[in-house]
This record gives structure tokens, sequence and C-alpha cells, in this order.
């Protein structure tokens, strides 16, 4: 009896067992929803050339979306998708041959997000895109519209004979992606109306424009003629036209005045050269009687002030400034410490509203003279405790106070951004457009950096080493600038201490 009992108890723990691992099972392999939607943006993605783009869609409900069929194509082109996820992988065919090595799928298909991301972007890449996904009971699918920016070439100015005492000026430039804004303005800036402008496309897409203009000049009114997609992205031309026919009147009379001028030098030359041997003489004699009183006089008499030396950071380290953070200006996904010096990165748990870039800017702000603070942007304690948690990545500099934040502007100079940025795999480089390499030779943790607001430059340097990393050259705004830091994974920590 007792045999039977425990071959009875043990049957019903068996059965206990595989009821309990079937229902895991089938727990796990919960079958995707019969329908779904696609969420994607309402209005274009906006881009740059050669930069990386991703085009959003994403699936709801939520649900894992790896056995599905998820397919990239242009609205015109449905047969040769630009990329192809089908039976738990990227396919290699059929595929255009135009994105072969630049696409991806980026935003995790475990998570319902199908969005594609697309690296070196060209003109060609423009247009409408379809997100196209199916399983064997459903499908659907959305459009996002790629736009891109392209500044075209500095306008050219021609003058010639109108008539009527006038002359004829015309400007056009080429390269620019959308259609760009022409506008006439006189030297008080005031707009000159003018429908005479003509556009024109290239086998690229890319469009050229040009327009004339009758107008009846003064000897010292000066035309310009700008062309824009936006007040960063423009370019600008000036021309001073002159009346027909008196070119050959301003060409004698210039003539004449040259040698008159060219005489009168001469003759002031002559004179300043006899001046100089007589006071080289008479210096001689004084230099003999100073020998006699010591050289320390003659040193305490000099008056000449030394330029800085962007090389030396000796030199800068002088206008150590002390910058907090301010809080208010901060990432949704960046807190700032109770003291306004370290800001790290916090792990999202769940998709952020901020559409801003990661990152915050400083309380202060500076628009003249020269002003230095150091950033500690790597720590070897922090780098054991956060492992392999996240790439090291960050980037540090300037913003000008009037700058665009949002994810979609770029962080470039145009666009009021000048940074050294770094990120673990690919190095140190600048932000210029396209980026810039930058060899930094020892493990950079403090970086130094270096605003001169008079001399319109930006230099960042290795603490440690005491060395001269980069200078932005060129910066140049009517506006202040502000301190920029972007933590990344890691911690990044303004130092006080001299």
């Amino acid at each position: 009896m007792e045999t039977n009992r425990r071959i009875t108890r043990s049957g019903v723990l068996l059965r206990v067992l595989i009821l309990a691992a079937f229902t895991v099972t089938i727990t796990a392999q919960k079958p995707a929803p019969e329908v779904f939607t696609l969420t994607v943006p309402n209005g274009p993605i906006l881009t740059r050339l050669n930069a990386s783009v991703t085009l959003p869609c994403e699936l709801s409900p939520i649900f894992n979306v790896e056995p599905l069929e998820v397919r990239w194509y242009r609205s015109e082109n449905s047969n040769r998708p630009a990329l192809l996820y089908k039976d738990h992988k990227i396919q290699e065919a059929p595929v255009d041959p135009r994105y072969r090595g630049r696409v991806s799928l980026t935003g995790g298909l475990e998570r319902g997000n199908v969005s594609l991301t697309l690296e070196r972007v060209t003109v060609e890449d423009r247009g409408e895109y379809v997100c196209h996904v199916s399983n064997e009971r459903w499908y659907e699918k959305a459009n996002v519209y790629l736009s891109m920016n392209v500044t075209g070439s500095a306008p050219v100015l021609s003058v010639a004979s109108g008539g009527g005492g006038q002359v004829n000026v015309t400007c056009s430039s080429e390269g620019w992606s959308p259609q760009p804004k022409l506008t006439w303005r006189n030297k008080e800036e005031t707009e000159i109306k003018n429908e005479q402008v003509l556009f024109t496309s290239d086998s690229q897409g890319l469009l050229s424009v040009s327009s004339w203009l009758l107008y009846s000049p003064s000897d010292s009114d000066w035309l310009s003629c700008t062309i824009s997609l936006s007040e960063e992205e423009k370019r600008e031309s000036r021309v001073l036209p002159h009346k027909p026919g008196a070119w050959k009147e301003a060409f004698i009379v210039t003539l004449v005045l040259s040698l008159i001028l060219l005489c009168a030098l001469s003759t002031v030359v002559c004179i300043l050269l006899k001046h100089r041997d007589q006071m080289k003489l008479e210096q001689n004699k004084s230099e003999t009687k100073q020998l006699f009183k010591g050289t320390e006089n003659s040193l305490e008499k000099r008056t000449v002030k030394e330029g800085i030396n962007l090389e030396d950071w000796h030199q800068v380290k002088a206008f150590k400034e002390n910058i907090t953070l301010d809080e208010k200006t901060a990432h949704g996904t960046i807190r700032v410490t109770q003291d306004g010096k370290t800001a790290h990165y916090i792990k999202e748990t769940m998709k952020s509203s901020d559409q801003r870039h990661p990152h915050v800017l400083a309380n202060q702000s500076f628009g003249s003279e020269q002003h230095y603070w150091e950033v500690k942007v790597r720590d070897e304690t922090v780098d054991k405790a956060v492992g392999d948690c996240g790439k090291l990545s960050w980037y540090v500099g300037v913003a000008r106070d009037n700058a665009k934040r949002t994810s979609t502007v770029p962080v470039t100079p145009l666009h009021g951004f000048w940074t050294l940025f770094y990120e673990e795999g690919k190095g140190f480089h600048v932000n210029t457009d396209p980026p810039t390499s930058v060899t930094v030779r020892e493990k950079l943790s403090k970086v130094g950096v270096f605003l001169d607001c008079d001399n319109r430059s930006l230099s960042f340097y290795n603490v440690e080493t005491e060395s001269h990393i980069y200078t932005f050259c060129n910066v140049v705004t009517s506006h202040k600038f502000l301190p920029v830091f972007r933590p990344g994974q890691h911690p990044i920590k303004i130092l006080n201490e001299n």
C-alpha cells in the first residue's frame, strides 16, 4: 500500500510539472495581435548632406516584431526596397544597390520599433519613404518624407549697360535645395522688389537661381544680393555699380590722383629716411652712455606688451572662470547636482518627450574678453563602476545664446555650436561640417576650454599634459556665448581648483 501511495504521489507531481512547463511555453510564445497600426512623424524629417538620419516608425500596440516582415522602400519603387527584413534577418536581395551598406534597423525590433537609419545621406536620398510591416494575417504601411537643406555657392554678380543711364545687374548661384529665396537690397538695407527670378534644376535635383535688375546708381550706392534658405543658411554678395561710360573718367581721375600720391609718398619717404639716420646716430650715442649705467634701467623702460600664445596652456589658464550648470537648460535625461558642478545621464525608463539635444548649458554667458574653464570628462573609478553599461562619449565647447537646441538642428558652427567631441571606438573630432578628426596622443581626462571673444577663437587643451589640442578660428556672433556640456553615459564635472 505504501509503495502504491508513493507511485501515485510521484505521478501527480510529474503531471503538475509538465502542466507548468506547458503553461510557461504558451505564455512565452504569446502570438502577435491580429491588427496593428504604425506611428510615424506628421511632418518631414530634415537632414543635411553626408549626415546620418533616422526615419521613425513604431508599431502600436508594442510587441516583438522579429517574426514579421519589414520593408522600407521609396514610394515610386516598391519592388527594389532600400531595406528588406524577412525570416529573422536582413535580406541581401532584392534591394536597391544605392542603399547597400548605408541602412540599418536601429529602433529595437523586440520593442516594436522598426525605424530606419540612413548613413552618409546624398542628394538623391531626398523624397518619400514607405514603412511596410506585414505578417500572414495583416499588413500596415505609412509614409515618411525626408527633406534636406543644401546651401549653394556664393552669388556671382555682374554689371552691364542697361541703356538710358541705367545698369543691368545680374545675380546667379547654384547648388541649392529646397528652393531658396533671392533678395536685392540697397546700401540702406532696404529691400528692392523684383519679380525677375529664374530657377533651373540639374541632374541631381539641385536648383540654380538667377535674377537681373535694372538700376540707376550713384557713385557710392552699392547693391547686395542675398540667397537664403533660413536666417542661418544664406549667402550674400555685394557690388558697386557705376554709370555706363563713367569708367573712363573714373580711371583717368584715379590715375592722376595715384601719380600725385606717389610723388607725395616719395618725398615723405626721403624725409623719413634722413630723419631715421639722424635718429639712429643719436640713439647710438645715447646707448653708449647707457651701457655704463647698467642694463637694468634699460629693461625697466620696455613697454612692449606680449600677446596671448594659444599654444601655451600656462598663459590661458590665468583667465579661469567659476562656471556652474543651469539645471533649467538640461535635457530630460540629464541630472545636475545641487552645487551645479556635475552633470550625469540617467537611463530612460520610457520614451522621452524632450526633443532637445542631450546637453546642458552654463549659467554664465560671455560676449567680450577672455575666459577659461576646465572639465573632467573621464574618471577611472567611474569607468570601473559603469563597466559595459554604455560607451564613453561626451562633448564640450560653447553655444550661441540664441542657437536652436532641437534635435533636428545639427550641432555645427553654422547653427551656433563649437565643440570638441569624443565617442569610444571613433575617437576625437571637432564638429565642423563634415567633422574634422583630432589626434590626442595621451589619455584625456581633463579638458581645458579657452574662449577669446576679442580675437574670435575657441581653443581646447589636455590639462594633465598641459598641451594644446585644437583651435577654432573665426568664432563670430553678434550674440553671447554659453559653455555647453554633454555627459553621455558617463558624468562630467566642472573643476574649481587652480
